[in-house]
């Protein structure tokens, strides 16, 4: 049966729940409709009219005789793969086409048989996964191996021989075990191991490490097959984008649901859902796109003050990280490489230029911007501003570096490397990348999609925006990149200091016994710039644009969590149990941002712990606290109930209102020398 339009004549009977032929009405199912309610068959019937009698089977005959149904070439063979891969079995068949049709049925059989290895992880001593599994199957999965492995540890402790046996068991699945000795912990101890191997136990670990093999896997046998690109599924192919809408559509329904309460705060007060607090976050499309509008403008202004010049570079990496050209031809060039490989090749090149920079003495600053090409493989846009001086050299290095790798394929002399001079007269350098930033994150104003290695696609904006975004994140790929300036995890915690009632910051203003007028000031200028959103204000009161990070006025303040426990008023918990002192699996957490260090005094901007409820738990809570009112409402009335006279509660809010400046709001350095560290380069950027 040839798979055009199918009518299928579909009512339902109302003596049963089965449905029954009849002859009206008539509902149509186009040709994507039935791919996806019938992958399987679907996949039979495309593969049906292939002829396999001029296949290899002289070479096979003795094979054919023993297993008829392994025969390459063979619909028994294409089909076992077809049921065993069902969820994918209409993009096996049409990969398994292109690859007929372009390279024979040879190689196509090579690469369904490459596609059947692939999807299938593990081994016979620990068992398989069938990686075109559902998410539901693959949580059930997570479930039995995480069961798996808590029997393991229950029966035999927590030993290093179990660890090793278990990395074992995590290897043959492809997940790379966590080390026992991390950067936190220097040393094998028995918390670190202890840390380990409870997540190796743990549901949720099993089901982030299998849905990242699953997405890799998948998007990239989709690649191979050449089945993404701008005239089939552009940037990454349909399986994986559904299965992104769904998890996505599964997360928003689920965070809908959760509450986020503070501590201290009244049950009988209104909380904020945990999907808007993710909506306004600086991760979400909209504020994200903002932000980084705003910090590229303020490098532009700082450009303009300086009298710096601009120049856009457009990186591309060789052919035989392309797998499709854009007439949608298979690139015969390509060896199979994947985009985060293609990625770190652009990283090496901009390792190489950074330390060429270092020594030639040229501070360029501005971003960095990846983009997908239509076939899913990325290439790089630079927006940099340097002294007028420095352009030829900075120009010079990395055309250097970006063409010494395969030459010979040169069509241009801008295939690899692009370098644009900013134009004020023709526009703001800000708008040279707004286009791509805008395109990757939430494709609002702009009419079409353009790619540069491919031309126009026929996609919506807002679809190339989620592509991108499904694609970065599958890849494990950063997309955004600060060079130069100032750390943005630092302008984000000035950010939430807010303002105090006077209308300045509400910790400088508790500062006044600690920190002299100059000092005071200083560090308020910098919380203000970054708290108008001024990114070129907060570089001038951070020392400059191109001032190192040692030098720079504030620095982000990573303490140890036993020490943070103390300072936010967790005392009353024993540091067992504190979330600050130990994560979730018993080992000791990674430093956690405190707050910024100005000198000699740490601002706490991190304060107070707020635990995640649902809408019963917290109905719940208003109930009790009905009870316990009606309660100390009965003792008042039988006055049993004994307030504190004026002067003892002015007494008492004088001391807890100087206990919680003392506490919460700053300390000396000094005194907690020995307990304190804090690094001058930040390793986090809460940014990416």
């Amino acid at each position: 049966m040839k798979m055009k339009n199918h009518l299928f004549e579909l009512s339902i009977n109302k003596s049963s729940s089965t449905y029954v032929p009849e002859k009206i009405p008539f509902t149509c199912l186009t040709v994507a409709q039935y791919e996806n309610l019938f992958p399987l068959t679907s996949a039979s019937n495309l593969t049906s009219s292939m002829d396999d009698t001029h296949s290899y089977l002289g070479i096979h005959e003795t094979v054919t005789k023993q297993a008829p149904f392994c025969r390459f070439g063979s619909k028994a063979f294409r089909n076992r793969i077809f049921k065993t891969y069902s969820n994918l079995s209409h993009m096996l068949s049409t990969g398994y086409l292109l690859a007929e049709k372009y390279y024979g049925l040879i190689e196509a059989d090579k690469r369904l048989k490459s596609a059947d290895n692939a999807l299938t992880i593990g081994s016979f001593e620990s068992g398989y996964i069938n990686l075109s599994c559902s998410d539901d199957e693959l949580i059930e999965i997570a479930e039995k191996k995480a069961r798996h492995c808590e029997l393991k540890i229950s029966k035999h402790g927590y030993q290093l021989t179990v660890y090793k046996w278990l990395s074992k068991y995590l290897n043959s699945f492809d997940i790379t075990p966590p080390e026992v000795i991390t950067p936190y912990c220097t040393c094998l101890s028995a918390d670190s191991l202890k840390g380990v191997l409870n997540r190796f136990a743990d549901p949720i670990f099993w089901r982030r490490k299998l849905r990242k093999t699953q997405a890799f896997t998948i998007e990239q046998l989709a690649r191979d097959f050449r089945l993404v690109h701008k005239k089939a599924s552009a940037y990454v192919s349909q399986p994986t984008i559904q299965s992104r809408r769904e998890r996505k559509r599964k997360s928003a329904e689920l965070m809908s649901n959760l509450f986020a309460v503070p501590n201290d705060a009244n049950p009988f007060d209104e909380f904020e859902t945990l999907q808007s607090i993710v909506e306004r976050s600086h991760t979400s499309g909209k504020q994200q796109a903002a932000e980084l509008m705003v910090r590229i403008r303020g490098f532009e202004e700082l450009a303009d003050m300086y009298d710096h010049r601009g120049e856009f570079y457009t990186l591309s990496a060789p052919s035989r990280y392309h797998a499709v050209h854009h007439t949608g031809i298979p690139n015969n060039k390509y060896d199979g490489s994947t985009p985060h490989q293609a990625q770190e090749y652009f990283n090496g090149i901009w390792k190489r230029a950074r330390a060429l920079f270092s020594k030639q003495n040229l501070r360029p600053y501005g971003f960095r911007v990846v983009e997908p090409h239509h076939d899913g493989c990325p290439h790089w846009h630079m927006l940099l501003f340097m002294e007028k001086g420095d352009s030829i050299q900075v120009r010079a290095i990395l055309k250097k570096l970006c063409t010494e790798d395969t030459p010979s394929e040169f069509r241009t002399s801008t295939t690899r490397f692009k370098a644009i001079t900013i134009n004020k007269s023709k526009g703001s350098a800000a708008g040279y990348i707004a286009k791509y930033i805008t395109k990757a994150v939430t494709g609002d104003s702009i009419d079409k999609v353009i790619c540069s290695q491919a031309g126009e696609m026929k996609i919506l904006p807002a679809d190339a925006a989620e592509r991108a975004s499904t694609w970065a994140s599958t890849f494990d790929i950063r997309r955004f990149q600060q060079i130069g300036g100032p750390s943005v995890t630092l302008w984000r915690e000035l950010r939430r200091l807010g303002q105090g009632d006077t209308g300045k910051c509400e910790v400088a203003n508790a500062m006044n016994t600690t920190l002299d007028t100059v000092s005071k000031y200083a560090l308020e200028k910098v919380r203000q710039a970054a708290d108008s959103s001024d990114w070129k204000a907060f570089c001038l009161a951070m020392g400059g644009v191109q001032v190192k990070r040692k030098d720079q006025t504030l620095r982000i303040h990573y303490q140890l969590p036993d020490i943070v426990d103390r300072i936010t008023g967790e005392v009353s918990r024993s540091e067992s149990k504190s979330p600050y002192f130990a994560t979730k699996y018993g080992d000791q957490p990674a430093y956690r941002i405190l707050g910024v260090a100005w000198d000699a005094v740490v601002v706490i901007t991190r304060r107070g712990t707020t635990q995640i409820l649902t809408e019963k738990d917290i109905k719940s809570q208003r109930k009790i606290m009905c009870g316990v009112s009606e309660q100390i409402q009965g003792w008042h009335d039988d006055g049993l109930l004994f307030a504190p006279s004026d002067e003892d509660m002015q007494f008492l809010e004088a001391c807890v209102l100087e206990d919680y400046q003392n506490m919460c709001l700053f300390m000396d350095y000094e005194a907690l020398a020995g307990n304190i560290s804090s690094d001058e380069v930040a390793s986090l950027d809460l940014c990416h």
